[in-house]
């Protein structure tokens, strides 16, 4: 049974991955955090589509509960399969030996993760989801840990963090998921080797609610291996998969494509990024064809478009202020109000 918070974009449920979003809607808003169903969707599908994310957003704004709200659906809250760390020493502010403290941390954190990465790998734990989380990181933490699980990825091979090494290079299991969360009222910075392979989501200044939260939700049976088999990583996948959903080129591509064809006109690389954002369309429908954010195609196509264009393509553009310029009257003509209000963060 449905509440309120998923019934809006939901009304039936035909496919079991709806099912598990609605869900997961739900279980947020038992956790007592005050935010719509999109940016829920949206964090749903940023995991989908990559397996680094980082949650940024102002304090006590529901970030950590999202996080645990998914591992407790896929996986239980199972400590095997779920992390959940502190991702900056706060504690040792006091310390005398802060800097040893930090340290000791940032090792720790890298030996659990490792840990995950050695279970995720073994052939029988193929379709469980792991998950470790990085709560309340620093900004020294953007440029370390996650920077080099990114740049390991952008290797195809993933061997050490921090200084801790595995017993041979592996592959980044496809099933673990790497998050973090950030308390900051602003976003307007980046990391180019963080972005090519982490989803930057800006978390909206929602807040718990006063009344007592409702508890865990429980394990989803099945959901994580529905979630595994939904995941669409590659884009030549993606492109198969909207092309079967959507046909060729229906017309709600349109704002979209002049926005590629005015960066591509003004000299911008696009190629590599606009697999990306083709990746994350693809995962915003279920693989029997049902949108995540919205039931009408049209309307689904926009809203994931719009959070694609904010979170995968403008933070890895460097634009001249005439341009900048175009790309804002263009974003704001196709109605994308998120990549518009993010463009103006990044000025």
């Amino acid at each position: 049974m449905l509440n309120a918070a998923s019934q809006d974009i939901f009304p039936e449920i035909a496919d079991g991955e709806r099912a598990l979003v609605a869900r997961l809607i739900d279980a947020v808003a038992g956790a007592g955090v005050r935010a719509g169903p999109i940016p829920v969707v949206n964090f749903y599908v940023a995991l989908k589509s990559k397996p680094l994310a980082l949650l940024a957003g102002p304090v006590h704004s529901g970030k950590i509960a999202l996080v645990e709200s998914l591992a407790q659906i896929l996986t239980g809250g199972a400590r095997v399969q779920c992390q959940m760390l502190v991702g900056h020493a706060w504690w040792a502010g006091r310390s005398e030996s802060v800097a040893l403290c930090t340290e000791a941390q940032s090792r720790l954190n890298a030996g659990k993760v490792l840990a995950l990465v050695e279970e995720a790998i073994q052939p029988e734990n193929a379709n469980r989801v792991y998950l470790a989380c990085l709560s309340r990181i620093s900004p020294a933490e953007v440029v370390g840990l996650l920077a080099e699980v990114a740049l390991q990825l952008q290797a195809d091979s993933l061997l050490s963090l921090s200084g801790l090494q595995l017993d041979r290079p592996v592959r980044f299991p496809p099933n673990l998921l790497l998050t973090a969360t950030m308390d900051t009222d602003r976003f307007d910075w980046v990391d180019a080797q963080l972005v090519s392979h982490t989803t930057l989501i800006e978390w909206p200044a929602s807040s718990t609610k006063p009344a007592e939260p409702t508890g865990p939700a429980p394990k989803l049976v099945g959901g994580e291996q529905l979630f595994v088999r939904a995941c669409v990583r590659d884009a030549r996948a993606a492109r198969a998969k909207l092309r079967r959903i959507l046909g060729a080129w229906p017309a709600a591509f349109s704002p979209l494509a002049r926005i590629v064809a005015l960066l591509k006109d003004a000299g911008e690389n696009t190629a590599s990024v606009l697999g990306d954002v083709l990746v994350f369309l693809a995962n915003a429908w279920t693989s029997a064809g049902h949108g995540l954010f919205d039931p009408t195609p049209a309307r689904n196509l926009a809203i994931a478009a719009d959070l694609a264009l904010a979170q995968t393509l403008l933070p890895r553009l460097v634009l001249t202020r005439a341009l900048r310029r175009q790309l804002s009257n263009e974003l704001i003509e196709s109605q994308y109000s998120i990549s518009a209000a993010a463009l103006e963060r990044f000025d």
